[in-house]
């Protein structure tokens, strides 16, 4: 289902993350300028129980920004949030700079932001009956902030924040006034966004998918069901860690039983069960600051439709994720996808967290992801 809304030229510099808490940051330069329009993308009517009849289910929020001056660039680029926040994430920073959905829109790209289904204004699904939240010191603690706490050993690096990243500052309550509830289940979220997710590429065309932590799932298994409409993967730290999931500490806990997803992904040979079709082993020495990886035994089984769609993955310096990413792009090279990983060290840019697309250098990192795709999409 389709919803259209009026179609008008807008400012960026709407302030997603202005509130009452953050009244005192400055107001953002000028922005770039577009045309929005907003519908929802896939879905399906479903009989609930105690509802008068049917509901609708399974609906992707999606809002279309389109160039003032029309699209310049050949392909579209979808955005997905990460858990606990919604699409409004990438429009500018919480200290009112430029984000990088105007910095593309610059450069002449039709841009989607979404609110993945079961957040924001997107529906929740039926079966889902919790929800989950993050709160302001673990967010402190996680993303704006490791420096003063680390629990784990590259956290010292960060330094990349604007200001200190803690409960009481402007910009931290701004970028925390924008965090909201996320499915405590997310295994059935999965396959709604599989579907949602070609629903909106099959009206918009073969598009680059950029994602960032929790939503770098979707990608995996929107390209295992569609990959002719995906021109290239942009995983920013995703959160799709092989088997496990670190939150902290030495020892992950189970999940992904796919590996990189909870929902079936396409293997060959293909995979019945997962839990024993899918050999592993353990490679490489624990340790907080270099995690060891759950891989498959050789030979390994292939990802055929996800190994279509080249992927950059980049990690940050001083994120979490810099102990466990290479796991991930272990996974996938050796499923014989197209991977390119950055370490933003590598290439001189240092400092930075996991929401690095918020940071004091975000426009530096979006122009690695910008020079990326334009190679792609020749």
């Amino acid at each position: 289902m389709l919803i259209p809304t009026l179609v008008s030229a807008c400012l960026l510099n709407l302030l997603p993350f202005a509130s009452a808490a953050a009244d005192n940051i400055p107001a953002p330069p000028p922005e770039a300028l577009y045309r929005r329009n907003v519908f929802y993308a896939g879905g399906q009517y479903v009989n609930q129980v105690g509802a008068s009849g049917r509901v609708f289910t399974g609906q992707l929020y999606v809002e279309q920004l389109t160039p003032a001056n029309g699209a310049k660039q050949p392909y579209p680029i979808v955005f997905f949030h990460g858990a606990g926040i919604n699409g409004a994430t990438f429009l500018n920073t919480p200290d009112n700079r430029k984000g990088w959905a105007s910095y593309f829109i610059e450069q002449g790209y039709e841009v989607f932001l979404l609110d993945h289904t079961s957040v924001g204004r997107s529906s929740r699904q039926p079966t889902e009956l919790a929800a989950n939240g993050v709160s302001a010191e673990n967010a402190v603690l996680a993303f704006t902030a490791p420096q003063n706490t680390p629990y784990y050993p590259q956290a010292v690096n960060h330094t990349q924040w604007p200001g200190p990243g803690t409960i009481g500052d402007p910009t931290f309550d701004a970028f925390y006034a924008s965090f909201e509830q996320f499915p405590a289940n997310r295994e059935p979220q999965q396959p709604a966004m599989r579907d949602a997710g070609c629903a909106l590429l099959q009206r918009i065309g073969t598009s680059f998918l950029l994602a960032h932590s929790a939503g770098g799932l979707f990608p995996w298994i929107i390209a295992d069901k569609c990959p002719s409409l995906v021109r290239g993967t942009i995983a920013l730290e995703t959160d799709s860690n092989p088997f496990q999931q670190y939150i902290g500490g030495l020892n992950g806990t189970a999940t992904r039983r796919y590996g990189l997803t909870d929902a079936p992904i396409t293997y060959s040979p293909p995979v019945v069960n997962p839990d024993t079709d899918l050999k592993k082993q353990v490679v490489g020495q624990n340790s907080l600051g270099n995690h060891s990886c759950i891989l498959q035994e050789e030979p390994a089984k292939q990802l055929p439709s996800i190994s279509k769609v080249p992927v950059l993955f980049i990690t940050a310096q001083a994120s979490v994720h810099i102990t466990y990413d290479h796991c991930t792009v272990a996974y996938l090279r050796q499923a014989g996808v197209n991977v390119e990983y950055t370490l933003l060290q590598d290439i001189g840019i240092f400092g930075n967290g996991h929401f690095s697309y918020l940071e004091k250098n975000n426009l530096d990192i979006v122009k690695v992801v910008d020079k990326w795709i334009t190679g792609k999409a020749k």
